[in-house]
C-alpha cells in the first residue's frame, strides 16, 4: 500500500484495515439508522454525546480566553477538560473499532 498526499492506492488489490473499518462502519450506521429510532440511539448515541462533549469543551478553552474575569480554581482546567473529552471520543471509536472488525482486527 502507498499513501500520497492522505490518499490511498492500494497496491496488492486489499483494502488496509482503515479503509475496511469505514466501509464496515457505513454499513453499520446505514443499517442501524434503517432500524429506527431506537436501533439509532443504541447505535451512535455515546459516541455522539461524546462528540458534542468535545466540541463543548474546546469551544470552553476559547471563551476562557475572553473571559475578563479569569477563573483562579486550579480544578478548573478547560485545556485538560478537552483532552478527557477528546480521549472519550477516542475511546467510543475504539469500541466501534473493535465491534466491526472483530478480534484478528481485520473486519472479515
Amino acid at each position: 500500500m502507498v499513501t500520497i498526499d492522505n490518499q490511498h492506492e492500494h497496491g496488492d488489490g486489499e483494502r488496509c484495515p482503515g479503509c475496511r473499518f469505514r466501509e464496515l462502519l457505513a454499513e453499520f450506521l446505514a443499517r442501524s439508522h434503517e432500524d429506527g429510532r431506537q436501533e439509532w440511539h443504541w447505535a451512535v448515541g455515546d459516541l455522539r454525546q461524546s462528540m458534542h462533549a468535545a466540541l463543548f469543551a474546546i469551544d470552553a478553552i476559547e471563551a476562557a480566553a475572553l473571559d475578563p474575569v479569569p477563573d483562579d480554581d486550579p480544578e478548573d482546567d478547560p485545556a485538560a477538560d478537552a483532552a478527557t473529552a477528546i480521549a472519550n471520543v477516542g475511546a467510543e471509536i475504539e469500541q466501534l473499532w473493535h465491534a466491526l472488525m472483530g478480534t484478528g482486527g481485520d473486519g472479515e
